[in-house]
C-alpha cells in the first residue's frame, strides 16, 4: 500500500531519526574536525570540492534525467544545484585551469557508483541522497560559509560560493517547502526501512570521502 505520509511519521523526519549515528560520525571525522575549528589548510579544503564537484554532478545529471520520476521528480529544484557554485570555488581556488586539478578517489569513485547504483535500480532511493546533500547545507551553509572566509582570509563571496544558495530568499520558508515535498513521495511502509539504509550509506560515503582526505594531507 503506497502513501505520503498518512498513519506515519514524515519521511524527513524518519530519515533525521535513522541516521542520526552515521550523521555523527561523519561530522567528527578528523578532516571535518579541523575544517570547523577553522584549523584546516586551504590546500586541503580545496581539495573537499575537487571531490564533491564529481558528486554534486552525478547527483544533480541524474536528478536531471529523472525529471519524471514520481520521487526524484518531486525534489528536482535548481535552485539547490551546487555543481556550477563549486566550479565558481575550483576557479577561485585553482584559477582558470581548475579543470586540470579535477582527479578521482576510491572513495569518491565509490560514492558515484552508488548514485549510479541506486539511479539504475531503484530511483526512490535517490531522496535520501538528495536530502542529505542539500538540507543541511541549507540549514548551516551560511555559518560554515562564513567560518571558511574567516579561515582563508575571503572576502565578497569569492571561494564560498559553495555555502551561497542565492536564488533562495527565505531559507526558513524553502527549507518547509523542501521537506513538505520530500513528505509527499509515495512510498510504501516496505520502502521505508531502505530508505533509512540508504540514508545511512550516504553518510558512510561522505566520511569516507573525508576520512581519505585526512589521511592524505596535513590537519594542522
Amino acid at each position: 500500500m503506497e502513501t505520503t505520509g498518512q498513519g506515519r511519521e514524515p519521511l524527513s523526519r524518519l530519515l533525521y531519526k535513522g541516521t542520526t549515528e552515521a550523521h555523527r560520525a561523519a561530522e567528527n571525522t578528523p578532516y571535518m574536525l579541523a575544517l570547523f575549528q577553522g584549523k584546516l589548510t586551504e590546500e586541503a579544503y580545496r581539495l573537499w570540492l575537487v571531490r564533491f564537484h564529481a558528486v554534486y554532478t552525478a547527483l544533480e545529471h541524474t536528478t536531471e534525467a529523472l525529471r519524471d520520476d514520481p520521487a526524484v521528480g518531486v525534489l528536482r529544484l535548481p535552485q539547490l544545484y551546487r555543481t556550477e557554485a563549486i566550479e565558481k570555488d575550483l576557479a577561485h581556488f585553482y584559477g582558470r585551469d581548475w579543470r586540470r586539478a579535477l582527479e578521482s578517489s576510491p572513495a569518491t569513485d565509490a560514492y558515484v557508483a552508488r548514485l549510479d547504483r541506486v539511479r539504475d535500480e531503484w530511483p526512490l532511493g535517490l531522496v535520501p541522497h538528495h536530502w542529505i546533500r542539500y538540507a543541511g547545507y541549507l540549514h548551516g551553509g551560511a555559518t560554515l560559509g562564513k567560518l571558511l572566509a574567516t579561515t582563508y582570509g575571503l572576502s565578497g563571496g569569492d571561494g564560498t560560493a559553495f555555502y551561497d544558495f542565492a536564488e533562495i530568499e527565505d531559507t526558513h520558508a524553502f527549507v518547509s517547502e523542501y521537506h513538505t515535498r520530500m513528505n509527499s513521495v509515495p512510498v510504501t511502509d516496505d520502502d521505508l526501512p531502505t530508505l533509512v539504509d540508504e540514508g545511512n550509506h550516504a553518510f558512510d560515503g561522505n566520511a569516507a570521502i573525508t576520512v581519505e582526505l585526512g589521511e592524505a594531507v596535513d590537519l594542522g
